[in-house]
């Protein structure tokens, strides 16, 4: 008997002293900031290879997952932290385009392989994203003549739980013009008054 009661006793001791069956709660996200989104901004229109910003053009609520992990055994401490994922759609430039050949997240160039994303060429025929017509209630855009990006459960773990700042290289082929250019010489000449 007194074993038992040493026991118990024991068991309310650690469970005053170390928490046992507590329950941790990790931050949620209450609010998604997006990189830019502005009414009326010009579209850009690209010759060549250039590195564009994009304007947010489309998106849906950011999609939470709880996950929890157990640590301590029997009657241990439960931890919930909370992963995001943002779909969006970024505006471009003027189409159609080549390509989008790297993107940047934050600055730091984005491995894309990971990520599920499609590029829309910007063409006069161009349907809209099949993401957008499935998440989009009534008629879809197709941004005809726009060539934009769509990003689909990206996440947000990598940056602090919100869309980064995003930049592309694009790449327009200028008619003919880029297949009769064999080489650039570039010369750069210090002048000096005296």
């Amino acid at each position: 008997i007194g074993q038992a009661a040493g026991g118990i006793a024991g068991a309310l001791i650690d469970q005053a002293l170390i928490g046992s069956g507590r329950s941790v709660t990790g931050s949620r996200l209450t609010d998604l900031d997006v990189q830019s989104s502005t009414e009326g901004e010009p579209i850009p229109r690209v010759y060549g290879r250039a590195r564009l910003a994009g304007q947010v053009i489309w998106a849906t609520r950011h999609e939470e997952t709880a996950v929890t992990t157990r640590s301590g055994g029997k009657g241990g401490t439960s931890s919930t932290t909370y992963k995001y994922h943002a779909n969006f759609a970024v505006a471009l430039c003027e189409g159609p385009i080549h390509r989008v050949s790297r993107v940047w997240a934050d600055g730091t160039l984005l491995d894309t392989d990971a990520l599920t994303w499609r590029v829309h060429r910007g063409g006069e025929d161009q349907e809209p994203d099949a993401l957008i017509l499935a998440r989009q209630e009534g008629p879809a855009p197709a941004y005809r003549g726009t060539a934009y990006v769509v990003f689909e459960r990206l996440p947000l773990d990598d940056w602090g739980n919100r869309i980064p700042q995003l930049t592309f290289e694009v790449i327009r082929v200028v008619d003919t013009l880029e297949e009769k250019v064999r080489a650039v010489c570039m010369r750069s000449e210090e002048h000096t008054s005296e």
